[in-house]
């Protein structure tokens, strides 16, 4: 078994205290990238900024991200927020204004999405000077037809699918029954795989305990209302708990389980996430103070030793995992 590659992908992205949309549009969390990719490069870790709009046309933002473009230690990828990405057309069948709601990329269409992924790509060609080859939905909201036109644009590799977990409380993907390690989705169904001409690299989640993958499918599926899996989580009897490779969200300790069981599995990547607004106090929903930014930053320096030093992961950026993992005979058998 080869050891897995170590992702560390970081969704670029403006300032939203609170996860609320704020106008005018600031930009101020781009200054704790140079400092994170210290840290990276302290570890040899290979970071991959997938970047919005705002973050590669504001200047100051911009200008950070061309530097850390020619560290040969970055990829530059693409991340979209349909709702500060002209052109505005609006959201069809709403007469609510795109501009103040956090809504889902494909509720636009394939054609009026395909339209702001231009504007995006062109954007960070110009604010970088590298055409982007990854991407990942803001919100994580893909569908089978959007994810079509990712690939039509000459995107090569997509993480916006988190397997075992659903977004549906506001008309979001549920992702629960999707592969959790990489494939090529189906164009009609991204949680099946098919022949779409793109890798999908999930988002690394799994369980805290190593159970085959039809359990994992019962555990996902209980209904929350019934707080069964309140109960069995390490706060009560300690038996089994859900957890991302996310240092905002969880605790080392349940990554580390996670982190573990996945590369047991045989899982080719581990893919770490997060969001640049979360390496700043009180520009995210989930970073509210100086410490939260210490506690988070412990974390990922964790997760980050942790795989590479016990599970062995090497290092690689989203799209040399995701060129890598396109060659391999194992993905061609899938």
């Amino acid at each position: 078994m080869h050891p897995p590659r170590l992702l560390l992908t970081i969704d670029v992205e403006e300032d939203m205290p609170g996860w609320n949309i704020i106008d005018p549009i600031a930009t101020t969390n781009a200054s704790a990238l140079p400092g994170l990719q210290v840290l990276c490069n302290e570890l040899g870790v290979r970071t991959t900024y997938l970047c919005d709009y705002p973050m590669v046309t504001e200047p100051r933002s911009a200008a950070i991200l061309r530097a850390l473009a020619q560290n040969p230690n970055c990829e530059i990828g693409a991340h979209l927020h349909p709702w500060n990405t002209p052109p505005y057309a609006g959201i069809p069948g709403s007469h609510v204004d795109e501009k103040t709601v956090a809504y889902y990329m494909y509720q636009l269409g394939a054609e009026r999405f395909r339209a702001k992924l231009e504007t995006l790509t062109n954007a960070i060609v110009a604010g970088t000077g590298v055409r982007p080859r990854s991407f990942r939905a803001g919100r994580f909201g893909i569908d089978g037809e959007t994810l079509q036109v990712v690939a039509e644009l000459g995107y090569t590799v997509d993480s916006s699918v988190t397997p075992l977990a659903e977004h549906l409380r506001d008309g979001g993907p549920d992702f629960r029954s999707a592969p959790q390690f990489p494939y090529r989705p189906n164009a009609k169904n991204v949680c099946i795989p098919g022949d779409l001409p793109i890798v999908e690299i999930p988002v690394s989640i799994g369980l805290t305990r190593s159970v085959p993958r039809f359990a994992a499918d019962i555990y996902v599926y209980i209904p929350k209302r019934t707080r069964i899996r309140g109960l069995l989580s390490k706060d009560y009897l300690n038996i089994i708990d859900f957890a991302w490779l996310y240092p905002v969200r969880f605790d080392l300790p349940e990554m580390r389980r996670a982190a573990r069981n996945l590369a047991a599995a045989g899982s080719p990547v581990l893919n770490v996430f997060m969001h640049s607004s979360e390496l700043t106090p009180a520009t995210s929903g989930s970073v509210h103070s100086e410490s939260d930014v210490r506690r988070t930053l412990e974390r990922l320096r964790g997760i980050l030793t942790y795989c590479i030093e016990e599970l062995k992961a090497v290092p690689a950026t989203l799209g040399e995992a995701g060129a890598g993992i396109a060659r391999s005979p194992e993905f061609a058998r899938r």
